[in-house]
């Protein structure tokens, strides 16, 4: 079970980490059908069935629970050695108390038993590593964060490098000869923010790239290539400080939140036109999001990286206080360009010959990439007024006009929105997930208090009035925005309902929610003088 866990958690990405499984099993007569209707599916039923759902229920995580008429016919075929009896007695609805027993599993060479499995692994970890991971509550937990933080490497490595194979594809192949002077990603003495661009220029429509598009996910990566993302995703993990909410986890939530959008950009239902046409015209529906792997990859890596080195306070902050890379930007989004810069940096190097090789083949792809980034990374800058004006006016002359936009100009804006709607996606998403992160960052904000680097005032006293105008003046006309753009189906519909909805939630509940945020971070602090 620990090996199918670990795929599903690489596969699925952040908030996925804990995944375990809970089998129950009975043996007997069951009564086998298809159901008419518009959800025809085969089905079985029973008292045999509904036993099988007990021993489920009543299990355990990552055990396997059995019925004793199971593990009867275990004993018949002298399988006796592969089940214990459990302990206590299970309460079975409809069945009364009923005596169950545990399947044991193996343990996989070279790793120990988890105590809270039969024999399973899943929450074993071997170490891979000698660098510590810097869990959300900035705290050092050892190897179950180490696991944690090696999944959501191993996550981001997958998702990046199914985009590289995408570009290669477009390529046809990929060219070894390709060669790159390393400071290729440097701007000529410029700061990122004085890169900014209107527009960013989209590839025309192909019909033979997007075939060869199509048929990526049969490609593979050169070994060098892949060893090269790894190990570039793996130093950028670790380019992040110990924040409660800026930190490499937040990153990933980021990058998933922005995959979901790519992947939800909708062709329009067209009917009468040949393959051919029909492909073009979604490919315009879409201002060329849907046929360009190298903007898709520019996108998610922009998310990757758009946090690094971040000190846990505002922009504001670091200007007032007259810090170094605030100084260094001319106080003008200095958290921002120092991410971009810190992450040119590193991709530029030496090492990273093959990957950066892929990623872009000519001088041309390089000057793009780098411009998506830039654009992506300083459209999260939502404070600044200056370039809030800038982003209005955009919006209003490709989506306001009366005067007909160019698609790249459209594309650009609603690139510019998916970094910022994933940035804050936890606004748009379940309950659970908004107050996880907002606890986060409600955290993070008292640190920066308390260590006299926040506002005047404890966070809690303006915290909840503080979310309804974020809610009002950001992310409810965000996620209209979205909507507005006409690319992303029901997906903006479902941004906007849960908006909506944890604004009200947090409308009724929040004064309650910040007094119990502000009661467990004191309990927190004080645990941590008690330890010192």
């Amino acid at each position: 079970m620990g090996p199918l866990t670990r795929q599903m958690e690489v596969r699925l990405g952040p908030d996925t980490t804990k995944l375990g499984f809970r089998v129950g099993l009975h043996s007997g007569p069951v009564t086998a059908g298809v159901l008419r209707g518009e959800k025809s599916r085969f089905q079985l039923f029973g008292d045999t069935v509904n036993m099988a759902s007990r021993m489920e229920s009543t299990g355990k995580r990552n055990y396997i629970q059995v019925s004793n008429s199971t593990a009867s016919l275990l004993r018949a075929s002298g399988k006796e050695h592969w089940i214990t009896k459990r302990e206590d007695m299970v309460r079975a609805k409809g069945k009364g108390l009923v005596q169950t027993y545990w399947v044991k599993t193996s343990v996989p060479p070279g790793e120990k038993s988890d105590e809270n499995s039969m024999g399973d692994s899943f929450d074993s970890e071997r170490k891979s590593s000698s660098k510590t991971f810097i869990s959300a509550d900035g705290d050092l937990h050892g190897d179950q964060d180490n696991r944690i933080r090696k999944t959501l490497i191993e996550w981001q490595v997958e998702l990046l490098s199914r985009l590289l194979k995408r570009i290669i594809a477009k390529r046809c192949s990929h060219s070894s000869e390709v060669q790159h002077s390393f400071d290729v990603f440097a701007s000529e003495k410029t700061m990122p923010r004085e890169e900014i661009a209107d527009e960013v220029k989209m590839p025309s429509f192909n019909t033979r790239t997007s075939l060869r598009i199509a048929s990526s996910q049969y490609m593979q990566l050169p070994p060098e290539v892949l060893d090269q993302l790894e190990d570039f995703v793996t130093s950028v993990a670790f380019l992040y400080r110990d924040n409660s909410f800026h930190n490499y986890e937040h990153a990933c939530h980021v990058t998933m939140s922005a995959n979901k959008f790519l992947t939800r950009v909708v062709d329009p239902k067209v009917s009468g036109l040949d393959d051919s046409s029909q492909q073009a015209h979604s490919y315009e529906y879409a201002y060329g999001l849907t046929g360009d792997p190298l903007t898709q990859f520019a996108i998610i890596f922009s998310a990757l990286i758009h946090d690094i080195d971040h000190q846990g306070v505002s922009n504001k902050q670091l200007t007032d206080e007259n810090n170094r890379i605030a100084i260094m930007y001319n106080g003008k989004s200095p958290a921002e360009q120092n991410s971009i810069d810190l992450a040119f940096e590193v991709l530029g190097s030496s090492q990273y010959r093959d990957l950066v090789s892929c990623i872009c083949v000519d001088e041309d792809e390089v000057k793009r990439f780098r411009q998506l980034v830039v654009n992506c990374v300083m459209a999260t800058d939502i404070f600044d007024k200056e370039l809030l004006a800038i982003r209005n006016k955009k919006w209003q002359k490709a989506f306001n006009s009366e005067t007909e936009s160019s698609s790249d100009l459209k594309a650009t804006i609603v690139i510019e929105h998916i970094i910022q709607a994933a940035d804050v996606a936890h606004t748009m998403q379940h309950w659970h997930v908004y107050q996880k992160w907002n606890e986060r960052l409600f955290v993070e904000m008292c640190t920066a208090f308390e260590s006299g680097r926040g506002s005047d005032k404890d966070p809690a006293l303006g915290w909840y009035e503080g979310e309804l105008w974020f809610f009002d003046n950001y992310v409810i006309p965000l996620a209209k925005k979205l909507e507005e753009c006409g690319v992303f189906g029901v997906s903006s519909d479902e941004c906007l309902n849960y908006a909506l909805e944890n604004r009200k939630e947090w409308e009724t509940r929040g004064r309650d929610l910040v007094k119990s945020m502000k009661d467990r971070y004191t309990e927190l602090k004080e645990g941590k003088r008690k330890s010192m």
